[in-house]
């Protein structure tokens, strides 16, 4: 995964049917693991043929696909990003968006499946419309024996609506294992009553075991593609969203009910995602407000692009612009914000689950809070290592270099002509592994995602909210971020009551919670220590 911005891809621009098919996804998506490893952590769907495979984080088949087949487009089943392997990073363009609303539907279709009864999870090819008061004999395709003997049972299912009632009718099914097909009667004129007395036990034991493979089935590609094995229950007449099928915590999407919830002890492990508004009020400017965001003051640098500061190969060829601008953001010269004692008191009450920031500045480190809690999707200044040889440097070299004007070069190892280079990941630079670790187990667990100072226009740390499911998630931030139909945000929608938005200055906001909260007292004792 890289964190790098998507770009406008020529190559989908310019010949997007080669690339881009839709017909892979006419069949059920099967394959839950890497075509040629078997993993099953972090794998991509070759958009040309629908071969899944692992991530270069993995085993790195993705990338030998593509150097096998040349077919250059992969999406993820993650956060369904596109990436191109001729361009070699992540790209989107406007028809792809047929493409996420496929992927995004194929997981609404997953939570439908979820909310079916029990005695109702049947194996697909059972009949879900019976005809009453008629005789029919058909032969179906067989894909479960119980003991491997057979057995005459009664099943009583019409599903109509998403209500789920039911009709009663009734159905004799006989198995045997000689063959692989089963033979369906259905009789409704002869002993009914009596039927439904006598497979009643046989049913509830067949539909057990059936239960107990499927919810496994399902929970394995809900993990991996977020795709349900279930009967689908379509009612196109009665269709709602998603979210209302998922249970609610809030009566109402506000910030004064974020706190309640808090303070209810339901809400236990808190995810907080923080970007650079967090620092400004240290002193340290943000990199895309108008005017006074750090790319806005580059134009001494003469850079090709603003965002050429940060890229790994214009570092490579001029690094000197990079370590100019890091006299103004190295650590040291800066105290942490209100914000950063607000997560340190969430962790010092047991709540935080983890920390997951953009920022560079280490002031997460300084305020207190626990390195284990910490996710620094970005890297920092902590650490510092040669481009070439991969040699630790401490930060006191590295410290003492920039601050004499010199760039500080590799001087512990015979022959190396190598920069030393702070441990920040750059455009095109992967993220940590702990990044990629921590979001698989993380958001699993997560009860309340707070998202405060970040413009989430970088990826892959943009698409974190999108793993934020069924719970409450809210927006501290200076504008409105975040909205999209991909798992975003739906502050405006009409069945949101999961996300709050606070809109102004992230400081001030977030003091307003603290009083909510009624951690007053508590906070002043945080910045005291």
């Amino acid at each position: 995964m890289y964190a790098v911005n998507p770009i406008e891809c020529t190559h989908l621009k310019e010949d997007y049917n080669s690339c881009i098919n839709k017909s892979i996804f006419d069949k059920d998506l099967k394959i839950q693991r890497c075509h040629a490893c078997n993993d099953e952590s972090e794998n991509w769907i070759c958009m040309t043929c629908g071969v899944v495979s692992c991530s270069r984080h993995v085993n790195g088949h993705a990338g030998e696909h593509y150097e096998n087949t040349k077919h250059p487009i992969s999406a993820s089943f993650s956060d369904h990003s596109f990436w191109c392997y001729t361009c070699d990073t992540y790209v989107h363009n406007t028809p792809l968006l047929d493409i996420c609303k496929i992927l995004e539907d194929i997981k609404s279709s997953n939570k439908k499946d979820m909310v079916m009864p029990k005695n109702n999870q049947k194996e697909e090819e059972e009949d879900q419309v019976v005809p009453s008061l008629s005789t029919t004999t058909s032969t179906i395709s067989n894909q479960t024996t119980v003991n491997n003997t057979t057995t005459t049972t009664t099943t009583t299912s019409s599903l109509s609506s998403p209500s789920l009632s039911t009709t009663k009718t009734t159905t004799t099914t006989t198995t045997t294992t000689a063959t692989t097909s089963s033979t369906v009667v259905i009789d409704n004129n002869k002993e009914e009553e009596k039927e439904e007395e006598e497979s009643e036990s046989e049913s509830e034991e067949s539909s057990s075991e059936g239960e107990e493979s499927l919810t496994l089935i399902q929970r394995m590609k809900e993990m991996i593609f977020g795709v349900g094995r279930g009967p689908k229950i379509v009612d196109t007449s009665q269709q709602q969203e998603t979210e209302e099928d998922e249970p609610c915590v809030l009566k109402k999407p506000t910030i004064e009910e974020i706190a309640k919830y808090i303070n209810s002890g339901k809400c236990k492990n808190i995810i907080v995602m923080t970007g650079a508004g967090i620092s400004v009020a240290a002193g340290i400017p943000d990199f895309r407000s108008p005017k006074t965001g750090l790319y806005e003051k580059l134009d001494k640098y003469e850079l090709p692009y603003r965002e050429a500061i940060f890229d790994i190969e214009y570092f490579k060829k001029n690094p000197k612009p990079f370590y100019v601008l890091s006299k103004e953001l190295f650590p040291g010269s800066f105290d942490p914000t209100t914000v950063h004692y607000f997560i340190k008191l969430l962790s010092d009450k047991g709540l935080l689950l983890r920390n997951f920031t953009q920022n560079i500045d280490t002031l997460e480190r300084i305020a207190g809070i626990p390195g284990e809690k910490l996710v620094e999707a970005h890297g920092s200044f902590a650490t510092s290592h040669c481009a070439l040889c991969k040699k630790e440097y401490s930060t006191d070299y590295v410290k003492e270099k920039i601050f004499n004007d010199e760039l500080p070069s590799c001087t512990e190892t015979s022959g190396c002509k190598g920069i030393v280079k702070p441990d920040i990941v750059f455009f095109g630079e992967s993220l940590p592994s702990r990044f990629n670790d921590c979001a698989r187990q993380d958001f699993t667990k997560c009860d309340l995602l707070l998202v405060i100072g970040t413009s989430l226009k970088v990826h892959p740390f943009a698409s974190l909210i999108n793993f934020a499911k069924g719970v409450p998630r809210v927006l501290i931030n200076f504008e409105e971020v975040g909205t999209n139909p991909y798992g975003g945000f739906k502050f405006n929608h009409p069945s949101n009551k999961m996300d709050v938005k606070c809109i102004g200055d992230c400081q001030t906001l977030i003091l307003d919670l603290i009083k909510l909260l009624g951690w007053e007292n508590e906070f002043n004792q945080v910045i005291k220590k």
